[in-house]
């Protein structure tokens, strides 16, 4: 497995950590085994680990005032998940992290991150950088999605997360658009139909 891009973002000039560095630390790394629907990190716990998945679906759920749960990420082999505000100033998390399938996540504990940034300097403000930029993009997605119609919502997801559109079950996706798995299957159907027409 690749470094991961968080990590290849955190290197660079001055004082940020080296890439030989960081591939150091990445090798160092906890490896656990994740059970489908296994929760990683609770509401309101404080974040400990950055995880970065080997094999299989993270997803991270936050909740409305209602206490209704919202998908609002997936993320898969390759990529990485965490509440960064969480994790970086140690505070309770507005983030749930589950797993949508088993299968293999890497761990980067907090611990390391302090050992880390005692010896380099820049890593707290390159990790604030990363999370600033990784939040705003989840904000514009979210934005985006809600702004369109059910059919837009749904065709765009497929656009974004096409490599793992088929591992994830129905109910799932229809909370991360918004809507009811009743609505995403009529929904599902109409565009077979008309591809089918076409």
């Amino acid at each position: 497995m690749e470094l991961p891009s968080f990590l290849h973002d955190l290197t660079g000039d001055g004082d940020k950590p080296s890439l030989e560095y960081a591939n150091e630390i990445f090798g160092m790394l906890e490896v656990m085994k994740v059970r489908k629907k296994q929760i990683l990190l609770h509401l309101g716990e404080i974040a400990d680990s950055i995880y970065i998945v080997k094999k299989g679906i993270l997803k991270g759920s936050i909740m409305d005032e209602f206490g209704k749960m919202h998908t609002v990420r997936f993320v898969a082999d390759g990529n990485v998940m965490t509440s960064m505000y969480s994790f970086v100033d140690q505070k309770p998390s507005d983030l749930q992290i589950e797993c949508v399938e088993a299968g293999e996540v890497l761990c980067f504990k907090y611990q390391d991150f302090e050992y880390m940034s005692k010896l380099y300097s820049g890593l707290s403000p390159a990790f604030h950088t990363i999370m600033l930029k990784r939040y705003h993009a989840m904000l514009d997605e979210k934005s985006r999605m809600i702004s369109h119609d059910a059919t837009t919502r749904y065709v765009k997801f497929i656009e974004r997360y096409q490599p793992i559109v088929d591992r994830l079950p129905l109910k799932e996706i229809a909370s991360f658009l918004g809507i009811r798995q009743q609505s995403l299957s009529r929904l599902r159907g109409k565009l077979l139909e008309n591809e089918q027409l076409s």
